[in-house]
C-alpha cells in the first residue's frame, strides 16, 4: 500500500468526490474513511466491487432508518438486490420500490447516490491517497479489459497490413512503405466526455453512474 503525502483530509474544505459528498449527507463520513482499511488490510480484503456494494448497503440502511424502518438481519442486502439485480423480476422490484416509497424514501434519488466500483477507485486514489500493490490474486477487470482491447487492435493492424500487402502484390493498388494505425475513441452522450479507449480506461471512465433498473 502506498499513501501520498498530500492525502491528509482538510475538514474545512467541502467534500470533493461523490463518496465524500454522499457520506456527509448520510452521516457516514467515518465509513468513507474506513473503505481504505477494507481495501488494504492483510486479511479478507475487499475488492473494488465489494467495497461499492458495502457502501451502497450502508446508504440504503441509513435511508431506511431515517424513514423509521428498523431493518432486520439480511433485509438491507435483500432489498438492495431487489432494487439493483438485473435478474430480479419486474414485479418483485416494483414491490420493493413501493414499500420504500410508502415510507417516504425517494428510491430514484437513493439509487442516484449509489456508487460504482470506479467511483470507489477514484475515492481511494484521489481522496484517500491510497494505492494497493497488485498481487497475483487481484482481479482487475479494467486491466484485463484494456489488454483484451489492445490485443484486438494489434490483430486488426496485422490483418490490415497483410491485406494491403496482398492487394499491392496483385497490382490491385499502389502502396509504398505504409504504416497502419487503429485508434478507438469513446464518447459519452450523457456527460460529453470524449477520449481514446486507453485514456477512458486509465481515468476510470466518466463520472456517469449506471441508471436504476425500471
Amino acid at each position: 500500500m502506498t499513501q501520498s503525502s498530500g492525502a491528509s483530509r482538510d475538514t474545512d474544505q467541502p467534500p470533493s468526490c461523490k463518496i465524500d459528498r454522499t457520506a456527509a449527507a448520510y452521516d457516514l463520513s467515518d465509513e468513507a474513511e474506513r473503505l481504505g482499511e477494507y481495501w488494504t488490510r492483510d486479511d479478507e480484503r475487499y475488492s473494488l466491487r465489494e467495497l461499492a456494494i458495502h457502501f451502497n448497503h450502508l446508504l440504503l440502511r441509513a435511508a431506511m432508518k431515517r424513514a423509521g424502518l428498523n431493518p432486520l438481519d439480511g433485509e438491507v442486502d435483500n432489498t438492495y438486490r431487489l432494487l439493483t439485480d438485473e435478474d430480479v423480476s419486474q414485479g418483485m422490484r416494483t414491490q420493493a420500490r413501493n414499500r420504500l416509497e410508502k415510507q417516504g424514501i425517494d428510491v430514484d434519488h437513493l439509487h442516484s447516490d449509489f456508487v460504482s466500483y470506479g467511483t470507489v477507485r477514484r475515492h481511494l486514489k484521489n481522496c484517500l491517497g491510497i494505492e494497493r500493490e497488485s498481487t497475483g490474486t487481484d482481479n482487475n477487470p479494467a486491466e484485463t479489459g484494456a489488454q483484451r482491447i489492445a490485443a484486438l487492435q494489434n490483430r486488426t493492424v496485422a490483418v490490415t497490413e497483410n491485406t494491403l500487402s496482398q492487394l499491392a502484390s496483385a497490382d490491385e493498388l499502389a502502396a509504398g512503405d505504409i504504416d497502419v494505425f487503429v485508434d478507438i475513441t469513446v464518447s459519452c452522450t450523457q456527460c460529453g466526455m470524449h477520449a481514446t479507449i486507453q485514456e477512458f480506461i486509465e481515468s476510470d471512465g466518466c463520472d456517469c453512474e449506471n441508471p436504476i433498473p425500471e
